[in-house]
């Protein structure tokens, strides 16, 4: 436990740290999942350890604090284990089709790499290639998103400055080709990846898939964000990235997979229940009928829809289509 507690005081100094503005109270326990006295507690703990953190005021009341760059240079060691993760990162990167980000990131892990002490490179080095080949086996093999990455930097360029841009998007149910200008608000990444954008033709948010934009032009004019949109929120309303009212959903895991299913994050909002004979039932709130479906079809026979109706209905459709074409 006291090793815990000292874990987190020194991710809790890093935070004060990298931040420009200082971290709060609200911060701290968001991110440490804890109630506010506890976050006052280690944050006096911290000032304890380090006497020259700066107190700012933001808005003239709300308190933040701030640890000096310098301040954590010797507590500070860069491991073998580090720059593993960030190299296994950009790999996953590179087979998911997310080119640019790969690139970014290497060019992040090549200036940490360079700034190794002479004396700690040549420590590491040997643990570092270790690693790396052992990550090598860990990468997920099979079809992945090809994005075209001149796509995804304009699109960044668009989001930074708030900038219209000009798609040419192919529909990928009914293969139409269609012109579009959109305001680029963010991405959500997953078994594809999105693109999320206030569409002027469709006058609302869209989900638009990356590899289905074929062209793009970034128009010199500004869009005003809407302010009350958060990407997270958004995101979690749905079970996938096809965005429907959410409503309660439950599904039943037969007891052969219930070990599985307790290590499975299914969704933000779900509640475990166990139940007598062994099996468990996830609940939680969503929209996304199709990849509801989709997913539960993975379980292979392992999982049931006990609700809502309409989702029971859709994927028995599903499983029947499926039935009839492998008796064609």
């Amino acid at each position: 436990m006291r090793m815990e507690r000292t874990e987190q005081l020194l991710k809790l100094a890093l935070m004060m740290q990298a931040s420009t503005e200082g971290v709060g109270l609200q911060e701290i326990q968001e991110e440490f999942e804890v109630g506010r006295r506890t976050a006052e507690r280690m944050r006096d703990a911290l000032l304890q350890l380090f006497p020259h953190v700066e107190e700012i005021r933001h808005d003239g009341k709300t308190k933040r604090w701030k640890l000096p760059p310098s301040a954590m240079a010797g507590l500070i060691q860069i491991s073998a284990e580090d720059l593993t993760e960030m190299k296994t990162g950009i790999e996953l990167l590179k087979k998911e089709g997310l080119t640019q980000h790969a690139e970014n990131l290497d060019r992040l892990w090549l200036k940490i790499k360079g700034r190794l002490r002479p004396e700690s490179a040549a420590s590491i080095e040997t643990d570092l290639e270790a690693l790396l080949e052992a990550e090598g086996h860990a990468m997920r093999p099979g079809p992945r998103p090809r994005i075209n990455p001149h796509v995804l930097y304009i699109l960044r360029e668009a989001i930074k400055g708030f900038c219209k841009v000009r798609i040419t998007y192919h529909g990928r149910v009914k293969g139409d080709v269609t012109e579009r200008v959109v305001h680029p608000y963010g991405f959500v990444y997953g078994l594809r990846h999105y693109l999320i954008a206030w569409c002027e033709d469709g006058k609302g948010l869209r989900s638009f898939s990356l590899p289905n934009i074929s062209d793009i032009t970034l128009i010199h004019a500004p869009f005003r964000k809407d302010p009350s949109f958060d990407l997270i929120e958004y995101a979690e309303r749905s079970f996938g990235v096809f965005q429907e009212e959410p409503y309660d959903v439950a599904w039943r895991f037969s007891a052969e997979v219930a070990d599985g299913v307790r290590d499975h994050h299914f969704h933000p909002s779900q509640k475990i229940e166990d139940q007598p004979d062994g099996s468990i039932i996830v609940r939680f709130k969503a929209g996304g009928v199709k990849e509801m479906c989709w997913y539960v079809m993975t379980w292979e026979g392992h999982a049931e829809i006990l609700e809502p109706a309409h989702l029971r209905k859709t994927y028995n459709e599903m499983v029947q289509t499926l039935y009839n074409n492998l008796k064609k």
